[in-house]
């Protein structure tokens, strides 16, 4: 149905003032309203007396019924007070329309707002109160005081009294207030739809843990505030609730049960060996370097042990020395435990309205990284099948407002839920049901999310009981049918207000319906007395400013996480075995976008960058050795390095190289390296160009996407040109040439002086030995000389 529309600023404030003036002149009789003296005060200037209603009966009186106030009140200051006279007051005319409600919710708490009631037998007096003492009081409205029609009353209590250095001067020294709504004729109920919701902050360590285990065992434990919705999902038993689950809450709580272990690369429990190649390597000969020294065995080695195996403490992925869980897990795995129990029964019983994984913010992620949000929304449907939750997938976030680009880009099956504030009717008054950017919404009430008013707590139960029934009391009045979206402030506390919060539907103004409903087919298409709900609204109804955009979360917090979970998916990419890695960081890192994130972004950001330095530790313990320079005697010739694996898991990588000068590496295959080992491989090298050229050689996946580790050193060639070759021949053949011509010369000269010996004269055999010298003449004969020549 349709909401009137929250009055222009400006008469607001002249109704605030026009309020104010009557309230004024009805309680002049009463004497002065001064503050409390500042002796009597607390160091803070609140009330000398705190007081606090805790129980208002009835919630929606008639006229002519007598309403009791109940409550109690606590001296806070250092002095001790007597003679407390404990008045209820009421004001004298009611508030008809919710932005007339909406503003006088921030009034102060000064402010003059009706008599008090003096009759005798409707006050009660408190003889003493000790510092930090507390009693209790009830007080009485009589029939017949709200006289002023039906409409939404102030009523309340002021205690006054007086110390050895206040005296008694008619001021209220305490005071509480709420809303009071008046309804005389009897009307149909209206439907309403009350939401709990299951949303906390998770923040997890660097390496994928929950942080703060100790906070968790107070929010999951007896007395907790995610324990007391689960108990507030009990009492309501029979009742229609509606649960809002973000999915990482429980999946956060599982963890904790488990024992809270961090993120893992470890094998999943079905991977085979077959599936991620052989761990053992592939060993080969044993190879020499370029050195001339032994280059060892090319395959893999273990890594040393540790010197004293007795003594050594083996350590988990997230560096953290190996021990026995703390007292604080302890205490979180026995809360989550118990807390997981409740939860799986207490999802079978009501209607489940589910948000993207991590609650994130889906107008920020719509803006600057739609995949994300994607991821969020698939994610969030495979933990809700694993956990076994029927849900309706819906899109809620907690301020109430969404970018138009964020409710186009939803499922046709998906809800929008805003805040009324988040839509405004061209015509003057907003729906609360109906159809915008051809999607189903409601909205809820931001006077209800508001809370009540102060001194009091916003969300106490009281509070926000008389909130919720002031604004279904103000639309009857104005005979708006639309159903009530209830969504209680976020520190209401169920303990105590979800008890408070149904009995307005055991009798009353309001039938409780599932929320799945006032936004469903038939919700919108039910005939009611007023126009029908399932509306369309035109596209600038959806109230969407420079505010709401400046409020996103930023998009340096986007970006880290899409880094992070870049890494992620590079480390899982290297792993021999299907692992659960990616997985697990998406499940840390889709939180830290979520609504919660914006209260302090720096610090949730600086979280994602420490946990993508962890990531980046694991990508960087699989690196590359080289010694620190080479030489290549030719042109051709291998080049030796060591690959080390210092993960727990087996690895695929691959080597790839590049050098700025004309050193060109042959292509590496993948290669496999058992967990813990490192093995020795032997690069072809191929040199263009002779000098000393720089050589790069990086880690890479498969697909050669670097994983961190570079080495660089510097490798000399010396290689010789064709052109010197040829010349090397030539000389050679030269040189061969003229050994041979000199032989042959030697060869003739050598037979010419053995023709010549045979020649001479003598005896046969005895030629070169005489007997006798001869002796010569003084001149040779011609023919001799002619023969020698």
């Amino acid at each position: 149905m349709l909401r009137r529309r929250p009055l222009p600023s400006a008469l607001r404030a002249r109704a605030s003032l026009a309020a104010a003036l009557l309230m004024l002149v009805a309680s002049v009789p009463l004497g002065s309203w001064a503050a409390p003296s500042a002796s009597a005060a607390p160091d803070d200037g609140a009330d000398p007396l705190q007081m606090e209603i805790t129980e208002l009966t009835p919630s929606v009186p008639a006229a002519d019924d007598l309403v009791q106030i109940s409550g109690t009140v606590t001296n806070s200051s250092r002095e001790v007070w007597t003679t407390i006279n404990v008045h209820a007051f009421h004001s004298l005319t009611p508030i008809l329309d919710s932005p007339t409600l909406a503003l006088a919710a921030t009034m102060p708490e000064e402010e003059v707002l009706g008599p008090r009631i003096v009759d005798p037998g409707t006050f009660q007096t408190i003889p003493q109160l000790a510092p930090g003492e507390s009693a209790e009081f009830t007080v009485l409205v009589p029939p017949g005081s709200l006289a002023g029609g039906d409409g939404v009353y102030w009523a309340g209590v002021h205690a006054i009294g007086q110390t050895e250095t206040q005296v008694r001067d008619g001021s209220a020294d305490g005071r509480a207030r709420t809303f009071l709504p008046v309804v005389t004729d009897r009307r149909p109920r209206l439907d309403a739809a009350v939401i709990l919701p299951l949303r906390a902050p998770i923040q997890h360590t660097p390496a994928g843990r929950i942080a703060r285990p100790a906070a968790w065992a107070k929010l999951l434990g007896p007395g907790g505030r995610l324990r007391n919705l689960l108990e507030a999902g009990q009492a309501a038993g029979d009742r229609p609730v509606t649960w809002l689950l973000d999915p990482a809450v429980p999946h956060a709580v599982m963890k904790l049960a488990a024992g809270n272990p961090p993120a893992s690369t470890a094998p999943l429990p079905d991977a085979t060996a077959e599936e991620g190649g052989d761990d053992s390597g592939d060993g080969s000969e044993g190879e020499t370097d370029d050195s001339g020294g032994a280059a060892g065995t090319d395959g893999e080695t273990p890594a040393p042990p540790p010197t004293d195996p007795t003594q050594s403490v083996p350590e988990p992925e997230d560096g953290e020395p190996a021990k026995e869980p703390s007292p604080q897990q302890v205490a979180a795995a026995a809360a989550a435990q118990g807390w997981l129990e409740l939860f799986k029964a207490e999802m079978s019983q009501h209607p489940v309205l589910a948000l993207p994984y991590g609650d994130v913010d889906a107008s920020a992620l719509q803006e600057r990284a739609p995949e994300l949000l994607a991821l969020a929304r698939t994610h969030s449907d495979q933990v809700l099948a694993e956990l076994g939750i029927s849900a309706t997938p819906v899109l809620a976030p907690p301020d109430g407002w969404l970018s138009p680009e964020a409710i186009a880009a939803t499922t046709p099956e998906t809800g929008i839920l805003l805040s009324d504030r988040a839509l405004q009717d061209p015509l003057g008054q907003t729906p609360s049901t109906g159809r915008i950017l051809d999607r189903t919404f409601a909205t809820s009430s931001s006077g209800i999310a508001a809370g009540g008013p102060g001194p009091e707590r916003a969300s106490g139960a009281i509070a926000v009981r008389q909130r919720v029934v002031s604004e279904a009391a103000l639309q009857m009045l104005v005979d708006d049918r639309s159903p009530l979206v209830i969504a209680p402030p976020p520190s209401w506390d169920p303990a105590t207000g979800s008890e408070q919060l149904y009995s307005t539907f055991v009798r009353g103004l309001l039938k409780l319906r599932p929320l799945s409903d006032v936004i469903g087919a038939e919700a919108l298409t039910a005939p009611l007395s007023s126009p029908a709900p399932g509306q369309s609204l035109p596209d600038d109804a959806l109230v969407w400013t420079d505010a709401q955009r400046e409020a996103l979360l930023p998009g340096a917090s986007i970006s880290v996480v899409e880094e992070q979970l870049e890494r992620a998916r590079l480390l899982e990419g290297v792993l021999s075995r299907p692992s659960p890695l990616v997985s697990s960081v998406l499940e840390a890192a889709l939180p830290s976008l979520s609504y919660f994130a914006r209260r302090d972004a720096g610090t949730w950001r600086q979280r994602t960058v420490r946990a993508t330095d962890w990531l980046d530790d694991r990508l960087e313990s699989i690196r590359i050795e080289t010694p620190l320079r080479a030489t290549l005697s030719s042109d051709r010739g291998t080049l030796g390095v060591t690959i080390v694996n210092d993960l727990d898991v087996s690895v695929t990588v691959r080597i790839a190289a590049s050098s700025p000068g004309g050193l060109l590496i042959e292509e590496q295959e993948p290669l496999t390296l058992a967990p813990q080992s490192r093995r020795r491989m032997r690069l072809q090298a191929t040199a263009t160009r002779e000098g000393k050229q720089d050589l790069t050689l990086r880690v890479t996946d498969q697909e050669g996407v670097p994983l961190g580790s570079v080495a660089s050193y510097p490798v000399r060639t010396s290689q010789v040109s064709g052109i010197l070759w040829v010349i090397m021949g030539a000389g050679a053949a030269l040189l061969f040439g003229a050994i041979g011509v000199r032989l042959a010369r030697g060869n003739r000269a050598t037979r010419r002086e053995q023709a010549e010996e045979l020649e001479e004269p003598g005896e046969p055999g005895e030629r070169g030995e005489p007997d006798e010298p001869e002796t010569q003449d003084p001149a040779p004969e011609p023919e001799t000389q002619e023969a020698r020549g």
